[in-house]
């Protein structure tokens, strides 16, 4: 099997970007959901509930610039505030004025955008890992193979990037990465943590930040319910820091019994 595909989301829920190599660090894929865009309580903001944030588009550099279809600005982390993901609460720093509007114009609801404060420090439910502004895991996997056979139960076919995964992976069977408990990328070590539970955001357009219907997860839930949701793609974590890069082996060291 090979790394096909490495995917960066730097703010998160918003688009992400395609990379050839990349490091890792004791959150994951080095700045992946280091911004993430909040409401007026500081509660984290997705496309569950603002579709159009896929159409938000990161350019790295010196500075993060946020570019939306009507305008850009520069990302300025300053004044310390408290946010949240989930159940979890933490510090991060806004981002300013500027990008706020920006964001808030585009998305039809008043919002800011934050970055991770230095201190900042949530671990993961399982696999003794930390995240940054990720829903619950450093890194997502999927493979080429399971969304091909996805594709042939849903009525139109489906981009990879409706999943959002950090790892694409070809060269096995379709969803036997179900039975998968540790892998090597490379030189790195991963922990297959659990299933991955999809929600609506697999029902937006990343290209347009449209919400469609009830695909993929109605057909998905023809075959891949189980408890918690249903299931595409596998949650994990790091054991060591290192890099990534596409080409890479993935090989097998440990299967579920």
């Amino acid at each position: 099997m090979r790394l096909t595909g490495l995917f960066v989301y730097p703010i998160k829920s918003c688009a992400g970007l395609s990379v050839d190599d990349w490091a890792l660090d004791e959150r994951g894929l080095v700045g992946d959901r280091s911004y993430m865009v909040v409401d007026e309580q500081g509660r984290f903001l997705t496309q569950r509930e603002a579709p159009r944030l896929a159409t938000v588009r990161p350019e790295l550099g010196e500075q993060l610039r946020v570019v939306t279809p009507g305008g850009s600005a520069v990302a300025q982390p300053g004044e310390r505030v408290e946010v949240s993901v989930w159940e979890h609460t933490g510090p991060a720093l806004d981002c300013g004025d500027d990008v706020g509007a920006l964001l808030s114009d585009h998305v039809e609801r008043r919002c800011r955008l934050v970055a991770l404060a230095p201190g900042h420090t949530r671990p993961t439910e399982l696999g003794h890992g930390e995240v940054g502004f990720s829903d619950g895991y450093p890194l997502l996997i999927a493979t080429e193979e399971s969304l091909a056979d996805l594709n042939t139960r849903v009525p139109d076919p489906l981009p990879m990037n409706r999943f959002r995964p950090n790892l694409v992976v070809s060269g096995s069977a379709p969803f036997v990465e179900d039975d998968w408990l540790r892998i090597e990328v490379g030189s790195i070590p991963i922990d297959v943590v659990k299933p991955c539970a999809r929600c609506a955001i697999t029902r937006v357009d990343q290209a347009t930040g449209i919400r469609g219907d009830g695909e993929p997860l109605r057909t998905l839930g023809t075959f891949r319910k189980a408890k918690g949701g249903v299931m595409f793609g596998q949650n994990a974590v790091h054991r060591t820091l290192g890099e990534l890069r596409v080409g890479d082996e993935v090989r097998v060291v440990e299967r579920r019994s």
